[in-house]
Protein backbone atom coordinates (compact mmCIF):
# COMPACT_ATOMS: atom_id res chain seq x y z
CA UNK A 1 0.00 0.00 0.00
CA UNK A 2 1.64 3.50 -0.63
CA UNK A 3 0.46 6.64 0.66
CA UNK A 4 1.57 9.65 -1.42
CA UNK A 5 4.95 8.46 -2.21
CA UNK A 6 5.92 6.41 0.19
CA UNK A 7 5.73 2.70 1.44
CA UNK A 8 3.51 1.46 4.16
CA UNK A 9 6.12 -0.34 6.24
CA UNK A 10 3.89 -0.93 9.40
CA UNK A 11 0.84 -1.03 10.41
CA UNK A 12 -0.82 -0.84 14.25
CA UNK A 13 -4.87 -0.87 15.49
CA UNK A 14 -4.82 0.66 18.84
CA UNK A 15 -6.26 3.40 20.81
CA UNK A 16 -4.11 6.11 21.88
CA UNK A 17 -6.14 7.23 24.90
CA UNK A 18 -7.96 4.33 26.93
CA UNK A 19 -11.50 6.40 26.20
CA UNK A 20 -10.81 6.95 22.46
CA UNK A 21 -12.31 4.76 19.43
CA UNK A 22 -9.58 2.58 17.89
CA UNK A 23 -7.56 3.92 14.87
CA UNK A 24 -5.17 2.67 12.48
CA UNK A 25 -1.83 4.14 12.81
CA UNK A 26 0.60 3.50 10.14
CA UNK A 27 4.55 4.41 9.22
CA UNK A 28 6.00 4.89 6.11
CA UNK A 29 9.44 4.37 4.38
CA UNK A 30 10.21 8.64 4.62
CA UNK A 31 9.66 8.78 8.36
CA UNK A 32 5.67 9.98 8.03
CA UNK A 33 3.06 8.83 10.70
CA UNK A 34 -0.40 8.72 10.12
CA UNK A 35 -3.81 7.30 11.21
CA UNK A 36 -6.98 5.78 9.60
CA UNK A 37 -10.00 6.97 11.67
CA UNK A 38 -13.67 5.67 11.01
CA UNK A 39 -16.28 8.72 11.26
CA UNK A 40 -19.07 7.43 13.40
CA UNK A 41 -22.20 9.26 11.84
CA UNK A 42 -23.04 9.84 8.03
CA UNK A 43 -23.30 13.24 9.16
CA UNK A 44 -19.36 13.70 9.74
CA UNK A 45 -18.90 11.66 6.35
CA UNK A 46 -20.76 14.52 4.51
CA UNK A 47 -19.85 17.35 6.37
CA UNK A 48 -15.60 16.27 5.46
CA UNK A 49 -16.34 15.42 2.35
CA UNK A 50 -18.12 18.54 1.14
CA UNK A 51 -15.08 20.31 3.16
CA UNK A 52 -12.68 18.26 1.58
CA UNK A 53 -14.27 18.62 -1.95
CA UNK A 54 -14.07 22.84 -1.36
CA UNK A 55 -11.05 23.10 -0.34
CA UNK A 56 -9.44 21.21 -3.33
CA UNK A 57 -10.33 24.17 -4.86
CA UNK A 58 -9.64 27.26 -2.58
CA UNK A 59 -6.45 25.58 -1.11
CA UNK A 60 -4.57 25.29 -4.11
CA UNK A 61 -0.86 23.38 -3.51
CA UNK A 62 2.63 25.19 -3.91
CA UNK A 63 3.30 22.87 -6.93
CA UNK A 64 0.36 23.85 -8.51
CA UNK A 65 -0.50 19.41 -9.25
CA UNK A 66 -4.38 19.17 -9.19
CA UNK A 67 -4.92 17.06 -5.52
CA UNK A 68 -6.72 14.18 -7.08
CA UNK A 69 -4.21 13.34 -9.35
CA UNK A 70 -1.11 13.39 -6.70
CA UNK A 71 -3.61 11.27 -4.25
CA UNK A 72 -4.63 8.69 -6.97
CA UNK A 73 -1.17 8.67 -8.55
CA UNK A 74 -0.27 4.77 -7.67
CA UNK A 75 -4.39 4.07 -7.48
CA UNK A 76 -8.08 5.48 -7.59
CA UNK A 77 -8.43 7.42 -3.53
CA UNK A 78 -11.72 5.59 -2.68
CA UNK A 79 -13.73 6.14 1.16
CA UNK A 80 -10.95 8.26 2.30
CA UNK A 81 -10.90 11.76 3.40
CA UNK A 82 -7.61 13.49 3.45
CA UNK A 83 -7.11 14.95 6.74
CA UNK A 84 -3.61 17.17 5.96
CA UNK A 85 -5.63 18.94 3.17
CA UNK A 86 -8.83 19.61 5.73
CA UNK A 87 -6.09 21.09 8.07
CA UNK A 88 -5.44 23.90 5.76
CA UNK A 89 -8.45 25.51 6.18
CA UNK A 90 -7.21 26.87 9.47
CA UNK A 91 -4.37 27.85 7.20
CA UNK A 92 -7.33 30.44 4.24
CA UNK A 93 -7.65 33.67 5.11
CA UNK A 94 -10.75 35.04 6.84
CA UNK A 95 -12.22 35.93 4.14
CA UNK A 96 -12.14 32.20 2.11
CA UNK A 97 -12.70 30.79 5.77
CA UNK A 98 -16.27 32.52 5.81
CA UNK A 99 -17.40 31.58 2.35
CA UNK A 100 -16.36 28.00 2.63
CA UNK A 101 -17.98 27.58 6.01
CA UNK A 102 -21.01 28.99 4.66
CA UNK A 103 -20.81 26.70 1.71
CA UNK A 104 -21.11 24.00 5.13
CA UNK A 105 -23.65 25.93 7.01
CA UNK A 106 -21.40 26.72 9.51
CA UNK A 107 -19.43 29.87 11.06
CA UNK A 108 -15.91 29.39 10.86
CA UNK A 109 -15.58 28.55 14.44
CA UNK A 110 -17.99 25.43 14.27
CA UNK A 111 -15.30 24.48 11.29
CA UNK A 112 -12.35 25.04 13.65
CA UNK A 113 -14.21 23.19 16.57
CA UNK A 114 -15.22 20.13 14.69
CA UNK A 115 -11.79 20.03 13.45
CA UNK A 116 -10.39 20.04 16.76
CA UNK A 117 -12.89 17.54 17.80
CA UNK A 118 -11.97 15.04 15.40
CA UNK A 119 -8.10 15.65 15.74
CA UNK A 120 -9.05 15.24 19.50
CA UNK A 121 -10.80 11.50 19.01
CA UNK A 122 -7.47 10.08 17.93
CA UNK A 123 -5.00 11.93 20.23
Amino acid sequence: MCIRDSLITCLLKTSLVSTSQEVILYGTSSGSIGAFYPFETREDIDFFLHMEMYLRIEALPLCGRDHMGYRSSYGPVKNVIDGDLCEQFSRLDYGKQKVLSEELDRTPAEVLKKLEDIRNRIL
